[in-house]
């Protein structure tokens, strides 16, 4: 009997190690993605609604003729025009594209006012409200209230969020993208003064060494966008300005970060340590 039972459990620990040293499974996915941060002047005032969804239409066609996966507009392009009647023409100048809307007020039949981001992911929209409003929009009569869901999407094997620049300079944000693994991080971003520029620009390079993930900042025109990789070995460690707005987004690189045993440091793989704070 106790042969039998100690058959039993040197099998199962061999199949247990069989299991750990099995690599993991790479995700499917492109080698690259590229993403278009669309320019687009926060100014410009377009005669007609008619106007406004052709333009906004066509900067997606432009986009996804060029080759583009992704297509990001900045934060705020749509002052204080609803974004609702538009989506359907927008979605069929998509033709699959993962789009992103950045936010712009949105405001309920009640007269709740949030500030809203459009994103067309798996050939469906979804709104997606701003989970911390700026100390400005709280200061609106009336306040911009906050949202309550945080959406990730699923695309080419790989995850993906979409946060204002407001969001990606808090460290919460950062701690629930890496929980769950985000691979890739798309920040519409407002027209801002340097400060706020800098600010943006630090958080969305800290956000990439953190998650583990590409970030790309997507500002109006004239400013330039930017992508943010991970510093790991093999990817390029200063920010991308390419000279245009479309950037090419290592893909499947990015998955195999987190599937793949690496001997350098990878602190978005790792547990933080225990630990506690004194003074």
């Amino acid at each position: 009997m106790k042969k039998i039972l100690f058959s039993v459990l040197l099998c199962a620990a061999s199949r247990s190690s069989a299991r750990a040293a099995a690599p993991m499974s790479v995700p499917s996915g492109p080698d690259a993605l590229i993403v278009r941060a669309v320019a687009w002047d926060a100014s410009s005032k377009p005669g007609s609604d008619k106007e406004w969804n052709a333009r906004a239409a066509a900067e997606i066609a432009s986009a996804v003729k060029a080759g583009a996966d992704v297509v990001v507009f900045p934060e705020s392009l749509s002052k204080e025009r609803s974004f609702e009647p538009d989506l359907p023409a927008l979605k069929d100048a998509a033709k699959g594209s993962l789009v992103v809307i950045g936010n712009s007020p949105h405001r309920e039949p009640d007269g709740t006012v949030f500030s809203r981001a459009y994103i067309l992911a798996g050939g469906a929209w979804q709104a997606m409200d701003k989970l911390d409003p700026t100390p400005a929009e709280r200061a609106q009569k009336p306040p911009v209230l906050a949202g309550m869901r945080l959406i990730l999407f699923r695309y080419r094997g790989g995850l993906v969020a979409a946060l204002p620049s407001f969001s990606i300079q808090k460290t919460e944000y950062a701690a629930a993208l890496k929980k769950r693994g985000v691979n890739l991080v798309l920040v519409s971003a407002p027209a801002e003064d340097e400060e706020g520029a800098a600010r943006l620009a630090r958080c969305a390079s800290a956000r990439a060494v953190e998650i583990g993930a590409a970030v790309v900042v997507a500002p109006p025109s004239p400013v330039a966008p930017a992508l943010y990789l991970p510093a790991q070995k093999g990817f390029d460690l200063k920010p991308a300005t390419p000279a245009g707005r479309d950037f090419r987004v290592p893909w499947k690189r990015l998955l195999d970060l987190r599937v793949i045993p690496r001997n350098e440091a990878s602190p978005f793989l790792e547990p933080a340590a225990p630990f506690q704070t004194e003074i």
